[in-house]
């Protein structure tokens, strides 16, 4: 009886996306609205759930994943998950140009070009990679190697540059994927750092979220409600009808790996702030927008895994039967 008790909580966890990510950052945001002050004693304190935190524990975060990743994959999973990565560029480059020409940097309803950049240039990796794994093959698996590359902020600072809506210096740009290709060529050289590191990106997240709480208030959070819900129907249906599409039409596959990908990162709420950190007048909105990011986040992973369902059920998937309900 007890064991059942006390795994209630941890099923309650496991059903709310971005978990690790999102519950921490929402305990801090509570501690932090009523002690404002209380992680600034200095210290290690500090220096471990202070929000400057975020920058070094996304870098290591970045690190591990880097060290998971192989050089080694079959042409096809390289050109299947380029193509896909390349689309999902695409349609965050475009979407947020043009808001930022519409618009302009404050953006409108609260959300910010930086926000907009921020939520389509990711994806939530635990949907792409529980979809493929059920009912997909192996190369969908291997494409997740160049897929990985969104889950950090690189292709979002690469299109607030290319865009003009800020300046990026390229050794930011290449400071920021350093630890990732860092750990590429470490996991690569030597197999046993690759297990050594294996999940261990997943322990960090909870750190990060605790970070970024730590700077935000629950004021903040109810003037940014509307937009963050807004911003992750956008990003939706923006990644929904590309991604589906690029899978379809040039790739000549069913559909599901992209339809998957339609959907808002929990890593991205850690964004805004570290491109504040290259960009310092973009603090003020880098601090909203990871609010919003977190709304969206819970949106696209209710939506996203919903359109998938019904992608499998229209088109098919190697390990994908009608006749059998998946749970």
């Amino acid at each position: 009886m007890s064991y059942i008790l006390y795994d209630i909580p941890c099923m309650a966890f496991r059903k709310i996306p971005a978990a690790a990510m999102i519950i921490p950052m929402f305990l801090s945001i509570i501690f932090n609205s009523l002690f404002p002050d209380f992680v600034n004693m200095g210290s290690l304190t500090t220096a471990l759930f202070g929000k400057k935190a975020v920058v070094p524990l996304t870098g290591v975060v970045l690190f591990m994943a880097g060290t998971g990743l192989r050089l080694n994959e079959a042409p096809e999973a390289l050109q299947r998950g380029g193509m896909l990565l390349l689309g999902k560029f695409a349609a965050g480059y475009v979407t947020g140009t043009i808001f930022g020409m519409i618009f302009g940097p404050a953006g409108v309803f609260g959300v910010s070009a930086l926000a907009v950049y921020t939520a389509l240039l990711s994806s939530n990796g635990s949907i792409y990679l529980a979809i493929t794994a059920e009912y997909g093959e192996d190369i969908d698996l291997g494409a997740y190697s160049l897929l990985s590359l969104k889950d950090g902020p690189f292709l979002a600072m690469v299109a607030l540059g290319a865009s003009g809506a800020t300046h990026i210096p390229l050794m930011s740009l290449f400071a920021t994927i350093f630890p990732m290709l860092f750990g590429i060529v470490l996991g690569n050289l030597y197999p046993g750092v690759r297990n050594y590191f294996k999940g261990g990106s997943r322990l960090m997240i909870p750190f990060v979220g605790i970070s970024i709480g730590s700077s935000i208030n629950l004021g903040m959070m109810f003037s940014a409600g509307i937009g963050g819900v807004l911003l992750g129907v956008v990003a939706f249906i923006v990644g929904a009808i590309v991604l589906t599409g690029i899978d379809k039409l040039i790739l000549r596959r069913p559909g599901y790996a992209g339809a998957s990908l339609a959907s808002v990162a929990g890593s991205a709420v850690a964004t805004p702030t570290i491109i504040a950190e290259v960009v310092p007048e973009l603090t003020d909105a880098a601090a909203l927008a990871s609010v919003q990011i977190a709304a969206a986040v819970i949106v696209t992973a209710i939506l996203c895994p919903m359109w998938t369902a019904w992608v499998l059920k229209k088109w098919g998937a190697p390990q994908y039967s009608p006749e059998v309900e998946h749970s």
